[in-house]
Parts: structure tokens; C-alpha cells; sequence
């Protein structure tokens, strides 16, 4: 069964991803989400959307089975091949980097940025907001990553690795050396941002609503399961019983044939 920690993780990232969905709300607002998909320039291994000049549609199959951003399925410009590098290199951070579960959702919702569809219907660059930077940081400073001239990416296999920690200071730092451009003032209309810090409260509260309905469920799937098995117990009693009560009649009906045959001789 799972632990309440896990299940936390399990819940929150979804919940974060769909808070910071409106977090640069008003700003994007300005699209009222009738724009079309603009390639993001900036960041080395972002390749132009497939759906450049389209509008955002659902995720496709092949998105999907990368389980990555899930919350931005609905409505993305992003597709399989322009994130998978995102998923590759969060496999790395779980296999080589020691990333916590914590590191792993903050990291993940970094990666996601470029999906999220008010983002990618914007004329302007993506810019992470330094707020949510520090929270990745802070996540992620014992995790493994290496360092090429230019950018830090996940340790992956037998690279030389070192914690974020030792290679950057904050979390400023750490976001631009990953490979994104980030915005040092609050979120605002003018200037939008991903990730602003003022949705992330809110996320908390709605993630400790979603927590205790999670385990509501859980309680009531464990007592249904029980019925179940309970019930499927009592069946088989009977069908047992049944059995058993049919072969003994069976046999006295061969033992009554028997003794009437004796009789006749």
C-alpha cells in the first residue's frame, strides 16, 4: 500500500502544474487562450513546436505515454519528440542524480513550463519566476548533475556528477545554468512569469484538500474490497456446501441401489 508520503507526491504534482496553470493567469490572459503555438527560443535543446502557427491541442498518444505534464494534456503545444529529452533526463535524475521525490516534482514542473498552454501561445520569451527557481533549488541541491561548457543537466551514466549544490549558489543560478531565462520581478501583467510564488499557498491548501479526499477513497476502496472478498468467501461456502451435500447423495443413492439389489437375491 502506498505511504501517505508517496501518495502526497502522487497528488501534488498535478495540483502544482494545474495552480501554476493560472499563475501567470492575468498576464496571458491578454491571449485569451485564442493564440497560436510560438516556438520558445533560449534554451539549446528546445526544438520549434510541431503545432508552430496552430492552436494548442489535446496531447496526442505517443505524448501521453511519456506520462510527463499530464495536467497540460488537455490543451499543449508540445508534443513527444519536443519532450522527450525532459522525460530522458528525468530518468537520469531518478537513476544517477539520488534526486529526492521532492527534487523529481520540481523538477519535473520546470521541465513542463514549455507546455503549459498560455506559455506557449506568448510572443514573448519563457521566463521562469526566481520565486520558483529557489523552490527547485532548494529541492534539488543534493542531486547529481554534471557540467558541460554550456548547461547542467541530470548525472546521467558514467558522467562525473556533482551535487547542485557545488555547482551553483541559488536558485537564479541554477535555472539559468539548466537553460532557462528567469525573471528576478514579481509576476505581473506587463512581465509574466511561470511559476509565480503567490499560487503556490493556494496550491498547499488545495493539495491538503486533495490529500484527505485521497484517503477518503482509499478507505472506502480498502472497505469495498473487503465486501467483496467477504462475499465472494460466503459464495464459495455455499458452493462448497452444495457440492459436498450433492455427493452425499449420491452416495446413499448408490448405497439405496445396492441394498435393494441384495434384497432381490
Amino acid at each position: 500500500m502506498f505511504s501517505t508520503k508517496t501518495m502526497f507526491l502522487q497528488i501534488l504534482t498535478p495540483i502544482l502544474l494545474l495552480l501554476i496553470s493560472s499563475s501567470s493567469g492575468e498576464a496571458v490572459k491578454s491571449s485569451e487562450n485564442v493564440g497560436v503555438c510560438v516556438s520558445k527560443v533560449g534554451r539549446s535543446h528546445h526544438q520549434p513546436y510541431e503545432l508552430e502557427g496552430k492552436l494548442p491541442e489535446s496531447a496526442d498518444l505517443e505524448f501521453k505515454d511519456l506520462n510527463l505534464c499530464n495536467v497540460f494534456h488537455d490543451k499543449t503545444c508540445c508534443s513527444a519528440s519536443l519532450m522527450l529529452s525532459a522525460s530522458l533526463a528525468l530518468q537520469d535524475l531518478a537513476t544517477h542524480g539520488e534526486a529526492s521525490k521532492d527534487c523529481l516534482l520540481w523538477f519535473e514542473l520546470l521541465e513542463c513550463s514549455i507546455c503549459h498552454p498560455d506559455v506557449g501561445v506568448q510572443s514573448v520569451p519563457l521566463r521562469i519566476c526566481a520565486s520558483f527557481c529557489d523552490s527547485v533549488f532548494e529541492a534539488c541541491s543534493d542531486a547529481y548533475f554534471s557540467s558541460n561548457t554550456q548547461v547542467i543537466v541530470p548525472c546521467g551514466a558514467g558522467t562525473n556528477c556533482e551535487k547542485a549544490s557545488e555547482l551553483e549558489s541559488n536558485g537564479t543560478a541554477f535555472c539559468e545554468a539548466v537553460g532557462f531565462s528567469v525573471q528576478t520581478a514579481d509576476d505581473s501583467v506587463e512581465e509574466p512569469c511561470y511559476g509565480s510564488k503567490r499560487d503556490l499557498v493556494s496550491a498547499v491548501e488545495s493539495f491538503e484538500k486533495a490529500v484527505r479526499l485521497q484517503d477518503l477513497k482509499n478507505k472506502r476502496m480498502i472497505l469495498n474490497l473487503q465486501i467483496c472478498r467477504s462475499v465472494l468467501v460466503f459464495v464459495l461456502a455455499i458452493f462448497v456446501y452444495m457440492w459436498v451435500r450433492q455427493q452425499d447423495m449420491k452416495r446413499d443413492a448408490r448405497r439405496l441401489t445396492r441394498n435393494r439389489i441384495r434384497r432381490r437375491f
